[in-house]
């Protein structure tokens, strides 16, 4: 078996860490499959149908799925003419589980999960509004903001490379994870290099070249266990009107995160309300979410849900408080947040403790491995399954918000972070402020 490096199987049993750099792939053409060349893709198809038999959770369901067709999708890769047919019929049994988190990624479209770690910023978090990336935060004092790059500007180019075409095949390409992956390698790369961004704004097209930088010493590096260290961002603010703005950028370092939600409690349980952002927060250790949920809830026997894997279960269970966090709680989430952060943001919405504002979550509850085929190709495929406790499944599905508020370049511009503006409308219980879709 062909594996990833321990950092790259770790990046999808937490539903990516985002952390990955380098080159922006160039879009893949189906060329005629050569006789060797069909020898590693019937390799590559017993390799993914083993490696998922061996750990699916509930066997009865894969058998139901796959049937006879695992068979006939398999004489279909020893009959095609090109890859694009072999990986068609590899993808066609994967699509019959109903289940984000099992996807063919072909090697031209899975550079960007492959590149050298990297810790150097942009300092700017990219989303896609129909077809088009948009910068839609900036870090303060980042590398962006300090060549002028704005929220609401639209990226066209990085490098030589027009990113147009390759959102496109980022979202074609069986993976509702990748594109949101690959936009954050186009943001991150070495201390110290360059990079020329072709940037869009309201009155014109121009180009950038911009310094990544080192992460701030102010953020804590973390690891798991051989899991090289890599930085924790832990961010308090209070807000105007005197909100509590926490955001945290995984679930990783119990011992530095966990004493900071509670100073932070406890030292601002005076403001108005609290509001924890989660958005690109890319998920980590699952129990990280409980151990914050007992700040914010106050009944004994809660679970936020239940994960079931071929050997065992695992409750999520949540232990109160006495002096937890008793005010409105809203939180923030987006494409980018995943695993843990859906988790949390379901379990605490299933019994009305929080107000979730932003955009539908990664639907990427379950834990799952990238793993190299014979034939180059990436094989992502989950190990567990998660259902909250309301019995929602919130794989390939995610988490709805009760507020959704579009990727809107002109509503960036206006408000800044109009997600966060909406979330302090509403602890405020101020009418108007940026637009939002009731779910």
């Amino acid at each position: 078996m062909f594996r990833l490096s321990q950092l790259q199987k770790i990046l999808f049993l937490f539903v990516s860490l985002s952390l990955l750099a380098g080159c922006l792939g160039l879009p893949g053409r189906s060329q005629p499959l050569s006789r060797e060349q069909k020898v590693l893709f019937l390799e590559s198809f017993d390799e993914m149908t083993r490696m998922i038999e061996e750990t699916f959770w509930d066997p009865q369901y894969l058998q139901e799925c796959w049937g006879e067709l695992k068979d006939e999708c398999r004489e279909q890769v020893e009959d095609a003419k090109s890859a694009g047919e072999a990986r068609s019929a590899m993808r066609r049994l994967l699509a019959s589980l109903e289940m984000s988190h099992f996807g063919v990624i072909p090697d031209s479209a899975s550079q960007e999960l492959t590149g050298s770690p990297s810790d150097g910023e942009a300092g700017m978090i990219l989303r896609v509004s129909d077809g088009r990336a948009i910068v839609v935060r900036l870090e303060e004092g980042g590398a962006a903001e300090k060549v002028g790059i704005q929220p609401g500007d639209e990226i066209l180019r990085v490098g030589e490379r027009d990113l147009a075409p390759r959102l496109k095949e980022w979202g074609e390409s069986g993976s509702r994870y990748l594109p949101i992956q690959a936009l954050q390698s186009a943001c991150s790369g070495e201390p110290g290099t360059e990079r020329e961004y072709l940037v869009r704004n309201a009155q014109e097209d121009r180009t950038v070249t911009l310094t990544f930088q080192p992460p701030s010493d102010e953020h804590p590096r973390v690891g798991f266990g051989n899991i090289a260290p890599v930085p924790l961002k832990m961010e308090k603010r209070i807000l105007e009107d005197d909100i509590l703005y926490l955001r945290l950028s995984m679930f990783l370092g119990p011992m530095q995160v966990m004493p900071w939600f509670e100073n932070a409690i406890q030292e601002h349980r005076d403001s108005k309300g609290l509001i924890i952002d989660l958005r690109g927060n890319p998920g980590g250790l699952g129990l990280m979410a409980c151990g914050l949920a007992g700040w914010l809830i106050e009944d004994e026997g809660f679970e936020l849900g239940t994960m079931k894997t071929k050997a065992t279960d695992m409750n999520f269970s949540v232990n109160p408080r006495l002096d937890g966090w008793v005010k409105p709680v809203a939180l923030l989430i987006d494409e980018g947040s995943a695993s843990t952060s859906e988790i949390m943001a379901q379990g605490l919405r299933d019994i009305g403790r929080v107000r979730l504002f932003g955009r539908t979550t990664a639907g990427a509850a379950l834990p799952s491995v990238l793993v190299k085929l014979p034939n180059g190709d990436i094989l992502q495929y989950a190990m567990a399954d998660y259902v909250s406790a309301s019995g929602k499944r919130m794989e390939g599905v995610g988490v709805e918000p009760d507020e959704y508020i579009e990727v809107d370049p002109e509503q960036i511009r206006q408000y800044g972070d109009p997600v966060l503006k909406k979330a302090a409308y509403w602890i405020l219980g101020k009418p108007g402020g940026p637009r939002s879709q009731i779910r």
